[in-house]
């Protein structure tokens, strides 16, 4: 007979959301860690991966985001030994990279549930599934970021822009394969390689460009959408000449 999980899944990976001078946590981060602490404590994991070090050109924190996140779990009756810190990503691609080489795949942990804010889901999903490949159950659980909605607008702008940036950038490389995904991390990517072929003001050019195409695309879509009643008026002569026996 098969054996019943006892848990729904293995593991819970928290994606860090930031962490302030002092070690204690934005409120996107709180969001984030509190709704793993409730699915733990609702038994979905016995575990929590806290995942992060610190943002892509943030310099060294003295508290790393998963020790940040980890220290509110603790304090929310979450005990040590449910409690693992992957302490070496800096973006999202880092957060599934290091999380399976780190703790995944050493321990044949397959099933995870991955809470990260509602504005960083989207992409938080396709770089998951990009990394881990289908051999994984994943799923993903929505923090509410608590933004106004006027923030949100700009981060889904944001958020668009990187998506288009990765779907570029990885194009080639097919889910979970780990030899592409580890050369992508060892040689090209600046947040991790010691002699990156990609530089971070490469990725920067290439991230105003794409935000450039985006807004003149948005305004030709605005206009195309304008009310026929909100724009000017051609003249008689003006309509004759736009008629096909004009």
């Amino acid at each position: 007979m098969k054996k019943l999980r006892e848990h729904p899944a293995d593991a819970i990976v928290v994606l860090g959301g930031g962490i302030n001078a002092d070690g204690t946590l934005p409120g996107v981060a709180i969001t984030r860690v509190a709704r793993a602490v409730e699915m733990y404590h609702n038994g979905i994991a016995p575990r929590i991966i806290m995942s992060g070090r610190c943002g892509l050109t943030d310099p060294d924190p003295k508290v790393t985001e998963a020790a940040g996140m980890a220290a509110f779990a603790r304090e929310h009756g979450v005990p040590d030994i449910a409690l693992f810190l992957e302490e070496e990503a800096r973006d999202t691609l880092g957060n599934a990279y290091y999380t399976r080489e780190l703790f995944l795949s050493p321990n044949h942990w397959t099933s995870i549930r991955v809470v990260t804010s509602d504005f960083h889901l989207s992409r938080a999903a396709w770089v998951f599934r990009k990394i881990l490949g289908a051999s994984y159950d994943i799923s993903f659980v929505s923090a509410a970021s608590g933004l106004s909605s006027r923030q949100l607008i700009f981060r889904a702008l944001e958020e668009c822009k990187l998506s288009i940036f990765l779907n570029e950038w990885l194009e080639a490389v097919q889910e979970g394969d780990e030899h592409a995904i580890e050369r992508v991390m060892a040689q090209e990517h600046p947040g991790y390689a010691d002699a990156p072929t990609l530089t971070h003001d490469e990725i920067s050019r290439r991230l105003n460009e794409i935000a450039h195409i985006n807004e003149i695309a948005g305004t030709q879509q605005w206009l195309a959408a304008e009310p026929a009643a909100a724009r000017p008026k051609k003249s008689r002569a003006a309509e004759r000449r736009q008629r096909p026996d004009g």
